[in-house]
């Protein structure tokens, strides 16, 4: 007696076999996973050409000798320089300023105050980078005129925190009525990062405007109040 065996492609999807399932599901993991580890090599060979360097003056190639990877590899990955440019600046704001700012505001408990950290941390890490923050400032400036989708997508980390913050003291006084915590946070984002920024390029008078000062203007812009009321149990 002859058995067919029919290919998992001609099964329809709910007769494929567990067995088939699970080792589908181990072979994608797998993929998965060499996918991001040849990605990232190249993502930390830029990082590391950019902290070197302090400007993007490198080339694709050099990013493929120092990962140690082929230029064929480099393109299945990645477009162009411009797109790893684009993922070290994702990963830069995902994995080292996110955290950072995070934990700078971990053990603040009053709302209004851990904004204030907040906006610090933010002077303090942009200052500290040196000529790094300052050519990352560049690039943000240069994604917002052409890929303001991309810089979006790769600002939404710190975009979130700055929303959970202000969430945080609308939930114990009112927001202007005029705003959504979402507008606010905008609003707040686009000034703070101008004030930062400004600093840290130098700008003209930028120096003398303190991190507690923009952190008063934003908060007095929002509606809040310094003494706010205790919230009612």
């Amino acid at each position: 007696m002859s058995m067919d065996v029919k290919s998992t492609a001609e099964l329809d999807e709910e007769a494929i076999p567990a067995w088939k399932r699970q080792s589908m599901q181990r072979s994608l993991r797998s993929a998965r996973a060499r996918v991001h580890a040849r990605s990232d090599r190249f993502v930390a060979a830029g990082m590391r050409l950019l902290r070197e360097k302090g400007s993007t003056d490198f080339t694709v190639q050099d990013v493929v000798d120092r990962s140690r990877m082929s230029i064929r590899t480099f393109y299945k990955y990645f477009g162009s320089k411009e797109d790893l440019l684009l993922a070290v600046y994702e990963t830069v704001v995902a994995r080292e300023a996110v955290p950072r700012l995070r934990k700078r505001i971990a053990r603040i408990r009053d709302p209004l105050l851990r904004l204030k950290g907040y906006i610090e941390a933010l002077v303090e890490l942009t200052e500290g980078t040196g000529p790094v923050g300052r050519m990352l400032i560049h690039y943000q400036n240069r994604l917002a005129e052409t890929r303001p989708a991309d810089l979006a997508t790769a600002m939404k980390p710190q975009f979130t925190l700055l929303m959970e913050l202000i969430r945080d003291i609308a939930a114990t006084q009112p927001l202007r009525p005029d705003l959504t915590v979402e507008t606010a946070a905008r609003l707040t984002h686009y000034t703070v990062l101008a004030a930062v920024h400004g600093r840290a390029l130098g700008s003209e008078g930028a120096v003398d405007v303190a991190a507690q000062t923009t952190w008063r203007f934003c908060v007095s812009g929002m509606g809040f109040s310094f003494t706010p009321a205790r919230k009612r149990a």
